[in-house]
This record gives structure tokens, C-alpha cells and sequence, in this order.
């Protein structure tokens, strides 16, 4: 059964904790939803629930047999059905996995802007090659003159491209295909995490990230009542990236002999401000408060280095596509000047 995506979850708990706040039912909303939603992908696992609960079941067992629904937020109502504060859990669920949502499509465009534009690179290069080239050798032989050096090597690729225009074809749908492959599905997306947590110009946004995901279910968590321990564990099964997963496991093992703010700072899960945060937090009880606030500054941060990558990575393709063309070009026109000017 595939998993509903980060925006599917975001709505139904959204509009669960709506049903909730008005007095309605889990049975009683869930059948008005379902009523709603006959062309969704949740129609099926609406359908699901309604039946389960109409049999006695739990919301919670409920949900659970659907199989559509992660780990952590199975968890997280579990917890609010038993202690009562299943409306708070889920409008905190629904604003958790609606900015999960927004940070996988950040990620999302800032992968696939420099995939479009080299795309389009290739295709304005080809275009000049296959193209426009083949005019300037037919200038030249009127001139009873042939292209040399790179102008001829560049003719001669242009005229291999045009013979095998379909590699470059094959090429560009194998590239289509891996775009959707690394940003549509889960295994896709965990090498795509995978990568992006080592490559040097992605390791700090996808600590950032992994970061606000973390923090924004530690504070879910503690809310909603469960232990500092069992928080940790749950909350670091919303992570994937695998420095920062190591250092929670490393912070996990400190915590048993001291408390929740050395572990995160022996560790180096947080450092400077965000370390001295939580132990104020850990003295004072307000945690969940502190966790909330550094989720949203990671989030923040995670949203300006992205959107700082992608103005460097846009003008330094054009700058490069610009060499290009200005060096294929100065190949041709320049003996072709020197032609004209000795005539």
C-alpha cells in the first residue's frame, strides 16, 4: 500500500483537527470526509477507517490498517487519543507535515532549476552545432576555403549529432526519469538524502532540514505528553540524514547517564545558542517551546541557503553557456574575417 505523501497527511490532519474542534466525532468525521473525497487518493483509506472505526476500533488502529500513514504520526495520535488531546496532536501534525511539505519542495526546485537549465544548455548548443554550423562550412566552401581546427571538430560532432539525434533523445528522457525517480519515490528520495547530506554544496542545507524535522517532532512529542527518552527515538525516525542520525544515536547513549541538554551538546547535535536554549528549556520545563522555536530558525536558515544556491547556480550557467556559444562562435567567425579581409 503506498504511503500518503507529507501534503496528503498535512490536509487530513488538518481537517481532522478541524472535525475535532467542532464537536464531531472521529466516526462522524471521517464519514463526512470520506464523503468529500470520492475522486482523492484518500477516498480508499477514508473508506478504510470509516469501516474500522464503525467495528470499535481505536482512531489509532484505525489509521494504523490503512498501512498509508508513517510511524511517527501513528505514534503521536496514539498518544493524544490516550491522553486525551488527540485535536492538539493533530493540528500540530498537520502544521508539522505541511512544512515538511513546503522543505521537500524548496529541495525540490533547487534540484530541478539547474537540471532545466542544463537541459537547455544542450539544446542551444546542439541547435548551433546541427544547425547553424553546417551554414558557415557551406560559406566557406564557396569561398573555396574549409573549416579547421575546433570549427572543424565542432562540424564534425554537429554532423555525429545529427546522425544520432536519438542518444541525445534517449539521454534527455534517462535524465527526465531520474528526476522523478530521486523526487517521487521513497527510495528514490533516501539516495537522493543520501547524497545531498554529502555533497559540499548541499551537507549544511540538508543538516538544516534534517535538523527542523527533528526538533519540530521532538517538540510535538513532548507536548503531547510522552518522555524526553521515547521523544528521541521517535522523533529521530523523522531523519535522514545520516551525520546527524549517527550524532542523536551518539546523544541517545549520553543521555542514559545525564541529561537531555549534555546529550544534544556532547553530541553536537545543537551547539552555541541553540545548546545554551535547551538547558534553559531542560531548568525551566518549557521544552517543547524551545524545540518549536529552533525548528523554525533551522527552517528559516535551511530556506535562505537555498534559495542563496540557486542565485549563484543561475548565473553561473548562463555565464557558462555564454562561453560556449562566444567560443564556438569566434571558432568560425574569426578565420572567416581573415578570409574576407585578404579578398
Amino acid at each position: 500500500m503506498r504511503q500518503l505523501t507529507n501534503k496528503e497527511i498535512a490536509n487530513f490532519t488538518g481537517q481532522v483537527a478541524m472535525i475535532l474542534h467542532a464537536g464531531i466525532s472521529p466516526y462522524e468525521g471521517i464519514s463526512i470526509m470520506n464523503e468529500d473525497n470520492h475522486t482523492s487518493p484518500l477516498h480508499v483509506h477514508l473508506a478504510r477507517i470509516s469501516n474500522e472505526l464503525d467495528q470499535g476500533a481505536s482512531f489509532y488502529k484505525a489509521l494504523m490498517s490503512t498501512e498509508a500513514f508513517p510511524d511517527y504520526m501513528l505514534e503521536m495520535v496514539h498518544i493524544g487519543e490516550e491522553s486525551g488531546t488527540l485535536e492538539n496532536v493533530m493540528d500540530a501534525l498537520s502544521k508539522h507535515y505541511a512544512r515538511l511539505h513546503t522543505s521537500s519542495e524548496d529541495l525540490r526546485s533547487a534540484i530541478a532549476y539547474p537540471l532545466i537549465m542544463i537541459v537547455m544548455m544542450m539544446a542551444v548548443v546542439i541547435i548551433l552545432i546541427t544547425q547553424v554550423l553546417p551554414i558557415f562550412n557551406r560559406v566557406y566552401m564557396q569561398l573555396g576555403s574549409t573549416l579547421s581546427g575546433s570549427a572543424s571538430f565542432i562540424l564534425h560532432l554537429g554532423l555525429f549529432l545529427n546522425n544520432y539525434i536519438f542518444v541525445f533523445v534517449i539521454l534527455l528522457v534517462l535524465l527526465v526519469l531520474l528526476y522523478f525517480y530521486l523526487t517521487k519515490t521513497a527510495k528514490g528520495q533516501q539516495k537522493l538524502s543520501h547524497y545531498l547530506s554529502k555533497a559540499s554544496f548541499s551537507k549544511n542545507i540538508s543538516r538544516k532540514l534534517a535538523l527542523s524535522h527533528f526538533t519540530s517532532g521532538m517538540a510535538i512529542a513532548l507536548s503531547s505528553g510522552l518522555d524526553i527518552d521515547d521523544s528521541f527515538k521517535l522523533s529521530s525516525s523523522l531523519v535522514e540524514n545520516d551525520l546527524l542520525l549517527k550524532q542523536i544515536k551518539d546523544a541517545q547513549k549520553i543521555m542514559e547517564e545525564k541529561d537531555i541538554a549534555q546529550g544534544l551538546t556532547e553530541s553536537k547535535v545543537l551547539t552555541g545558542m541553540d545548546a545554551r536554549m535547551i538547558k534553559l528549556g531542560y531548568k525551566t520545563g518549557g521544552m517543547e517551546e524551545i524545540f518549536h522555536k529552533i525548528s523554525a530558525t533551522y527552517e528559516e536558515e535551511a530556506n535562505h541557503a537555498i534559495d542563496h544556491l540557486i542565485s549563484i547556480i543561475e548565473p553561473t550557467l548562463v555565464a557558462i553557456l555564454a562561453v560556449i556559444i562566444g567560443v564556438i562562435l569566434l571558432s568560425v567567425m574569426l578565420p572567416l574575417l581573415g578570409i574576407m579581409g585578404s579578398l
